[in-house]
């Protein structure tokens, strides 16, 4: 048992986790459409950073299929067998034609073949120690030795095994690793990949074992391959057929090749089926990303607590049981007593019994009834039993259209008659619920010291993960690193759920916001410029979160004012894709068009970012930008976008001390 709860939720990469993931992966409630072990074609798996995408490829590969864990494995489970590989980008990067002239083929195909002959040697051996429960197959196996053909070919020693083959291919591997940084020698081997691998299924299957098995090869990482690599896998996707079906897996918005070796291309619905691990599998909608979130974090709970009735989340028998509406209100109600939050309303009254607040909201009230020549009080527009209808009201009245007299008269209705149906309340009801969170955001933007509470609760940190697992469990393990840190003794942990309160969670998302930030230069070939740009609008978002009147409340995303998107710059498409594939940005189809704004794409900033620029992680508004305004935020220098911004304080009559705070927030990082 760990003796410290954050160790649990440490690991949030795939990498880390062993390839026998049962008992760790969680299978998604809606899993049999997407079982990719049930699919007579090759299949197109594309998710984000930190989507776990590999470790669902993983769960459908042997290790998984064949684990200890698993009490009793028949027949039926290992008529469909999944083998996993992830290539060397390093290694593939340097088998190209320029370097290797016309024996990059050879080499590629031997890399691939021997590659997947280590993988299947070692399910052999794998199935040989399993919970498998035909014992002559094993037996059988277990002496099984190579045909004279394949020794042949790989110049392997007599009597040298199957279940033993991978030793020796492993050498082979290594001999070809090394041939490569010289190869004006002889290469020391070649085969081809398909063929080889195919062979030696048959030739297993000619002693009566796994007869009637279909093996699923699940390529990861398969925009790390050059072009022409690709071409060579989509050629042996699209000719697939039982018992050998390749599938590949991507980030979404990589750009892949669909072209094959030969004229054809591989085609959609024909040669394979795509999937996304996002949009089809874990979050179809807000609330079921709700319910897998607390599914992670509950088995976790389980691991840690020793609990011996621990749900088989891995175990497909499980699933009609999990989709129960009491087991989905269970799980939720568990990590929402672990990560409690506050609604809107409740920290508006904390807001406003704050004197310091207290006394902000009163002055920027009395400065817009000046600006208006109002003879009003501003305590006619504050009650402490009425604090979301006060701090909104201190922002309606530095509108323009905003009558003093009218919105007094309205808010006094509103506190006679809350539950009023008129339309007048109905609408001014209305006015606070779009305009709540700016009215809050607004405020603490004046506190740099302080971190706005909207970004505590287990429902805020899946808004703020945006459906990618690894951000939130970086927020739960951070949540739990806060909380280990204000205490002695762990043992309490060990006995009852953990409860996080909400000022830790606020550190824990501050940081997490802030380290995701830094790890924005390491993404990629164009790492530092992302950072700059996802640097610069968290500044142009915060600012528009500085304006007094937030008018249109909430900016997080943008969108591009063109009447051709072919006017774009190249290297901005570039770093437009680049940022999508590193989830710096999100894209979505424009939801509503105006005369001045025909784009159809939408960009969101990653909603990681919003506690450290103290902006909203819901997508509410957009900030069109010109093309010209776009080049300067992605391409131009330190000195034209600082001009850029400065003329933004201008037209957005924004305080011009808030330079100070602007300072204080970015200066440590940049």
């Amino acid at each position: 048992m760990a003796e410290k709860l954050s160790s649990i939720f440490k690991k949030n990469r795939a990498e880390e986790f062993p390839d026998d993931l049962w008992n760790t992966f969680i299978l998604p409630i809606e899993y049999e459409q997407w079982n990719l072990l049930e699919n007579d074609k090759g299949v197109h798996i594309r998710g984000g950073r930190g989507t776990g995408k590999t470790m669902f490829l993983k769960y459908h590969c042997f290790p998984t299929q064949l684990s200890n864990e698993r009490i009793s494995i028949d027949e039926n489970d290992i008529k469909q067998i999944g083998i996993y590989w992830r290539p060397d980008t390093h290694f593939v990067q340097l088998i190209n034609d320029k370097y290797l002239k016309d024996k990059w083929l050879s080499t590629f195909n031997t890399y691939v073949g021997l590659s997947l002959i280590i993988k299947f040697s070692k399910f052999l051996q794998k199935l040989l120690i399993s919970n498998y429960t035909n014992t002559d197959t094993k037996n059988k196996l277990k002496e099984l030795k190579i045909t004279s053909i394949l020794k042949e070919e790989l110049n392997c020693e007599e009597n040298t095994l199957y279940t033993e083959l991978h030793k020796h291919c492993n050498g082979l591997l290594y001999k070809l690793q090394n041939w490569l940084h010289s190869p004006q020698k002889d290469m020391p081997l070649a085969i081809d990949g398909k063929a080889s691998l195919y062979y030696i299924i048959d030739s297993i299957k000619n002693e009566e074992i796994l007869e009637g098995t279909t093996f699923h090869i699940f390529i990861d990482e398969f925009e790390n391959l050059t072009n022409d690599q690709q071409m060579i896998i989509n050629g042996w996707m699209k000719h697939g057929e039982k018992p050998l079906l390749y599938s590949i897996a991507y980030k979404k918005y990589a750009e892949i090749s669909i072209n094959t070796s030969s004229e054809e291309n591989t085609q959609r619905r024909n040669d394979h089926r795509i999937i996304d691990i996002v949009d089809d599998v874990y979050a179809k909608d807000e609330r079921s990303f709700k319910i897998f979130a607390s599914e992670i974090i509950a088995s976790k709970l389980q691991v840690f607590l020793n609990n011996k009735d621990i749900i088989p989340l891995s175990d497909r028998k499980q699933l009609t049981s999990r989709r129960t509406e009491p087991y989905k209100k269970q799980m939720l109600d568990i990590t929402k007593t672990i990560f409690p939050e506050k609604d809107y309303a409740t920290i508006s009254s904390d807001m406003i019994n704050d004197n310091t607040i207290f006394t902000k909201v009163k002055k920027n009230i009395e400065h817009a009834l000046k600006d208006k020549n109002s003879p009003l009080s501003a305590d006619d527009f504050i009650c402490i039993n009425n604090a979301s209808a006060s701090l909104v009201n201190s922002i309606l009245l530095f509108r323009t259209k905003t009558n003093p007299s009218k919105l007094l008269k309205t808010f006094n209705q509103y506190k006679e008659h809350p539950s009023s149906r008129s339309k007048v309340i109905l609408e001014y009801k209305e006015l606070i619920s779009n305009n709540i969170v700016a009215a809050i955001l607004y405020l603490y933007t004046y506190y740099s010291q302080r971190i706005c509470p909207i970004y505590s609760g287990f429902n805020r940190f899946c808004m703020m993960s945006k459906n990618n697992i690894r951000h939130l469990l970086e927020l739960c393990y951070q949540s739990f690193i806060e909380l280990e840190s204000t205490i002695e003794d762990f043992k309490q942990f060990h006995e009852t759920l953990p409860i996080v309160p909400l000022e830790l969670q606020l550190k824990a998302a501050k940081f997490c916001s802030k380290q995701e930030l830094e790890t924005i230069s390491e993404l990629g070939p164009y790492g530092q410029e992302l950072q700059k740009i996802a640097n610069r609008l968290g500044r142009i978002f915060h600012l528009k979160q500085r304006i007094k009147t937030q008018s249109k409340p909430e900016n997080i995303h943008f969108s591009v004012e063109t009447l051709a998107l072919d006017s774009i710059d190249d290297k901005i498409k570039t770093l437009i894709t680049q940022a999508k594939i590193w989830n710096v940005l999100q894209e979505y189809n424009i939801t509503k068009n105006t005369p001045n704004d025909i784009a159809t794409k939408e960009y969101m900033l990653t909603p990681m970012l919003a506690p450290f620029y103290t902006i909203s992680p819901r997508k509410i508004h957009k900030i069109p930008f010109s093309v010209d305004e776009l080049k300067i935020i992605f391409l131009d220098n330190d000195e034209k976008f600082d001009k850029f911004y400065a003329k933004l304080i201008k037209d957005w009559k924004v305080e011009d001390k808030i330079e100070h705070i602007q300072h204080s927030l970015f200066g440590d990082l940049f």
